[in-house]
C-alpha cells in the first residue's frame, strides 16, 4: 500500500501570483513551473514508500514537494529559509495528510536533530491507496480472520516509528546556485563524520540540483577538464552520478546558466573514513596549481612545511604516484592515500 496522491491544488504559477511570490535574487532563486520536471527529479532519487524519511532543502512555492509526497513518500521534512512561502508550504501540509511538515530556517545553520524532531512529530497514520498486490493480500487475510482487518486496511494503514539511528533518507534540494557548493562541502564532512542525519547506521542519498558546471566537477573523473577538489572530496565517500539535465528555460526567471541534477550514494566502504579535512587540505594544495606536475606540487608542499619532506620522499619512494602527472590526473584514491598517511602523523597542510 501507498499513501494516497494529493488532491488537486491550485497550479504554483497561480499560487505565485497570488501570494506574489517573486524569485528574490538574495536568495538565488529560481523556480521551477513544470511538474514533469519535479517528478522526474523525484525519480531520480529513487524515492519510495519504504524511505523512513525525505528531507528537502529550498521547497520555494513547494513543485519539488508535490512531486516527492506523489511518489509516495511518507514523511516529508522541508527546510525554507524565506518566510514568504509559509502560507503556500501550508497549503500543501494540509493536503498531504500531514505527511509534510516544514522548518523554517537556514540549512547551513541548522541543528539536524531539528529535523529529526519535526520528522517524528507526522502520524505514522494516514490514508492509503490499496494496490491489486495489497487488495489480494487483504482478501486472503479476511478469509482467515474475517473482515476487520480487510475494512482497516482499505481506510488507512500505519507505519512503524521512525528510527532515528536507523533509517533510509532521501536529501534533496533544488538548490540556490550561491550556497549549494557550501552545502554540499558541509553535508560530505558531516557524512565522514557521521552526523546529524548522516548517522552511522542511516542509509542516506542525496540527489541535488548544481549549476551544470559545478555538477560537472563533481563528477568528473581524472583527466576530465572539470576535475576539482570537489570532485575528490564528493567521491572519496559516494559513488556519484550526473541523472538529469536541464536547461536554463526550465526556470523562472531564466539564469544564465544550465543546470545539472547529481545523485550521490554513499560508498559502503569510503575510501577516506574519518574526518575529510585533511583531504580537502592536500586537494586544495594541489589543485591551486592544477596545470603544475605532481613533482612541481609536491616539492613545493615540502618547501612550505619542511616537516613533510620525510613523508613526502618516501611516497615518493613507494610510487604513490608517478611525479610528472598533472594534478587532474590522480585519481581519488590517490589523493585518499596520501591524506591517509598525513593524516596519521598529524601534520598541517599548508593552504597554497
Amino acid at each position: 500500500m501507498i499513501p494516497r496522491k494529493l488532491p488537486p491544488l491550485p497550479p504554483i504559477r497561480d499560487l505565485i501570483r497570488v501570494y506574489g511570490l517573486s524569485a528574490d535574487q538574495k536568495f538565488s532563486q529560481n523556480f521551477i513551473l513544470d511538474k514533469n520536471v519535479t517528478d522526474t527529479i523525484a525519480q531520480h532519487a529513487k524515492i519510495s514508500v519504504k524511505d523512513d524519511l525525505v528531507v528537502e532543502v529550498g521547497p520555494g512555492p513547494g513543485l519539488l514537494t508535490r512531486s516527492i509526497l506523489d511518489a509516495g513518500a511518507r514523511r516529508v521534512v522541508v527546510i525554507e529559509k524565506d518566510s514568504r512561502f509559509v502560507p503556500t508550504l501550508k497549503q500543501l501540509s494540509e493536503a498531504s495528510d500531514q505527511r509534510l511538515k516544514f522548518i523554517m530556517g537556514d540549512m547551513l545553520e541548522l541543528d539536524h536533530s531539528e529535523i529529526f524532531k519535526t520528522a517524528l512529530s507526522i502520524p505514522n497514520t494516514f490514508p492509503v491507496v490499496s494496490t491489486l498486490e495489497d487488495e489480494s493480500s487483504q482478501d486472503q487475510e479476511q478469509e482467515q480472520e474475517g473482515s476487520a482487518m480487510g475494512n482497516s486496511a482499505a481506510s488507512g494503514s500505519s507505519w512503524q516509528a521512525m528510527d532515528i539511528n536507523n533509517s533510509t533518507i532521501r536529501l534533496l534540494g533544488n538548490l540556490p546556485f550561491g550556497v549549494a557548493s557550501p552545502l554540499l562541502i558541509q553535508w560530505l564532512k558531516m557524512m565522514s563524520l557521521q552526523q546529524g542525519i548522516f548517522h552511522a547506521n542511516n542509509k542516506v542519498s542525496m540527489t541535488l540540483m548544481f549549476q551544470k558546471e559545478v555538477a560537472e566537477r563533481i563528477v568528473a573523473p581524472p583527466n576530465h577538464p572539470q576535475r576539482s577538489r570537489l570532485s575528490v572530496m564528493a567521491q572519496a565517500l559516494c559513488d556519484v552520478k550526473m541523472s538529469y539535465k536541464l536547461s536554463a528555460g526550465v526556470f523562472v526567471p531564466k539564469p544564465k546558466v544550465d543546470a545539472a541534477v547529481v545523485h550521490f550514494e554513499k560508498k559502503a566502504e569510503p575510501l577516506m573514513p574519518g574526518s575529510l579535512e585533511k583531504l580537502e587540505d592536500v586537494a586544495r594544495f594541489y589543485f591551486n596549481k592544477r596545470r603544475k606536475t605532481m613533482g612541481h606540487n609536491t616539492n613545493r608542499m615540502a618547501k612550505a612545511a619542511p616537516e613533510l619532506r620525510p613523508i613526502l620522499d618516501e611516497w615518493i619512494a613507494e610510487g604513490g604516484w608517478d611525479m610528472n602527472m598533472r594534478t587532474q590526473e590522480v585519481s581519488t584514491e590517490q589523493f585518499c592515500a596520501l591524506a591517509r598517511r598525513l593524516d596519521r602523523e598529524q601534520i598541517k597542510i599548508p593552504l597554497t
